[in-house]
């Protein structure tokens, strides 16, 4: 009669056990990985080699050099000890705090405005087959300029002297003297806005069209008007890519550094460009790292806010 013997087991697979009385060790029975499992696995581990790539570029062009900026940051310059000053600096100076907070009523100012200004807009294309093919591409291009380009044009259009915009009412007779408006926060806005709108319509367009237009049908059948069935059914169910679409514009324009540069007075409006200043004028490099790391820390926030309602947004519905 055959002794009893342990077994071990994993997922119900005998695997190795041993005699109890004898204390001799039964052969062992490796798990099988059935063919629908080896698959399942090899296609499993195939797709993520496919994000290798991905990966490895996002971490060498921005996870290693915010970590060596965070770094540096807490290095003292002449020293090389670690500090806090840097941080504690900044924060205490009455000067980058009002250009950090000039940065952020700009970047909520141009947020604002380019919703606004692209929701009733990207309606329209969505709900406009022709006209959307036909405008699309047009307002796509801007997304594919630099803000160097968005910048300089901004500077044909709006110079004081030679601007198109300065010539054409002096010419018409509406204007007696050029206005100054380019190189101060009025231009930079100007800028940012055209940029932001860009996005916004590129963004929403997209997220009106997965709205179905019967719920609004629906709403006016029970009743509401037609800009009444829009305000309460289409633009609740838009908020998740309205949120979205005003952090990523409120992030861009808070990280900006080209049309700051080109538009800038002589008092910097924008946080960029005193970034720029104390890492080349001034020659106080571990300073701009620390300063680098605010505005980086305060966009991650704002993109970590609204990541964090859309998920209890989309959980809730």
């Amino acid at each position: 009669m055959d002794e009893p013997s342990e077994i071990e087991t994993v997922d119900g697979r005998a695997i190795a056990g041993r005699n109890h009385r004898s204390g001799i060790a039964v052969a062992s029975q490796e798990p099988v990985l059935q063919p629908a499992d080896a698959r399942r696995w090899r296609d499993r581990h195939f797709y993520r080699a496919f994000t290798l790539p991905a990966v490895s570029v996002a971490v060498g062009t921005t996870v290693l050099p915010l970590a060596l900026l965070l770094f540096w940051s807490l290095v003292d310059q002449r020293s090389g000890e670690p500090t806090l000053r840097y941080y504690v600096q900044s924060l205490a100076s009455p000067y980058f705090a009002r250009t950090l907070l000039t940065t952020i009523v700009m970047a909520a100012g141009v947020t604002a405005v380019s919703i606004v200004l692209a929701l009733p807009v990207a309606y329209v294309l969505a709900r406009h087959t022709l006209l959307r093919s036909v405008l699309v591409p047009v307002i796509s291009v801007p997304r594919m300029l630099p803000f160097v380009v968005i910048g300089y044009a901004i500077v044909l259009l709006l110079a004081p002297y030679t601007g198109v915009m300065n010539k054409s009412l002096i010419a018409a007779g509406i204007l007696s003297e050029p206005v100054f408006i380019l190189f101060g926060w009025p231009g930079q806005a100007i800028a940012f806005g055209y940029a932001g709108v860009v996005i916004a319509i590129a963004i929403l367009t997209g997220v009106f069209m997965t709205v179905d237009p019967q719920l609004e049908d629906a709403a006016v059948t029970l009743g509401a008007g037609r800009l009444k069935a829009v305000l309460t059914v289409s633009m609740p169910l838009a908020a998740p890519g309205t949120v979205a679409a005003a952090a990523l514009i409120f992030s861009t324009v808070v990280t900006s550094y080209a049309i700051p540069v080109m538009l800038n007075s002589r008092t910097p409006y924008m946080v960029s460009v005193l970034i720029y200043n104390n890492l080349y004028s001034l020659q106080e490099r571990h300073l701009a790292y620390a300063q680098a790391i605010i505005v980086t820390a305060l966009a991650v926030s704002v993109t970590t806010a609204a990541q964090f309602f859309l998920s209890r947004f989309g959980s809730r519905r």
